[in-house]
């Protein structure tokens, strides 16, 4: 292999792994913006248990009867938040499963097939 082979194959595979950390890296930005909006998700939930036991309180501590339409919205809104939480659970399996790292060996050999030997040309003297 002469030096211009040998340099584009080195200019290929940084291109490509370039292109990898890009991509791994727009991978992890949207598993942090999934996780950050579970967390919004469960907030949201923690208020609506704290809101849905201050009014079961409320109707137990005066002696009413248990007004079910009262509760319904915010059981409504803990359900939500639970299925979204859910979905956004999948999206980042999903997301881990397709930024899985390649396999060793593989990378390896990849890197095995960029490395240059810089000798000079033999010169022939005349």
């Amino acid at each position: 292999m002469n030096f211009n082979e040998n340099f584009e194959t080195v200019k290929n595979f940084a291109r490509e792994t370039a292109m990898s950390a890009a991509e791994k890296a727009k991978n992890l930005a949207s598993i942090a913006k999934a996780n950050v909006s579970i967390y919004a998700e469960e907030d949201k939930i923690r208020k609506a248990e704290l809101e849905l036991g201050k009014l079961y309180y409320r109707d137990y501590a005066v002696g009413e009867e248990m007004d079910m339409a009262e509760y319904l919205p915010w059981c409504q809104k803990i359900d939500e938040s639970q299925q979204l939480i859910a979905q956004l659970k999948d999206t980042i399996d999903d997301l881990r499963a397709a930024g899985a790292p390649r396999d060793a060996e593989v990378v390896e050999q990849e890197a095995s097939e960029c490395e240059i030997s810089i000798q000079p040309e033999e010169t022939t003297e005349e």
